[in-house]
């Protein structure tokens, strides 16, 4: 066996000895009696990071909108004088 395997055997022998019986039960029984007003708080987490995002999205759209419109003025704009320019030559 190469050290590195050795040391890590050496290392779950020794946190193994250090866990007191019936660890893992506990664990999951905790895990069990929790596990229900956990599960409400991370959906409602979900739920509000959702709804940020989709405000976000639709705060982005709109001012992306208005900003279409002003671009598109614009280029309207140089197409006439452009075309103003073309009919005098």
């Amino acid at each position: 066996m190469n050290p590195e395997n050795e040391a890590w055997m050496r290392l779950r022998e020794r946190g193994a000895s250090r866990i007191t019986p019936g660890f893992a039960d506990r664990v999951l029984r905790a895990a069990r009696a929790d596990s229900s007003p956990l599960l409400v708080a991370h959906f409602a987490m979900c739920a509000a990071t959702a709804a940020l995002c989709m405000a976000a999205v639709l705060i982005y759209n709109a001012s992306g909108t208005a900003d279409e419109a002003t671009s598109t003025a614009g280029w309207n704009e140089v197409a006439a004088q452009v075309s103003d320019l073309e009919q005098g030559l």
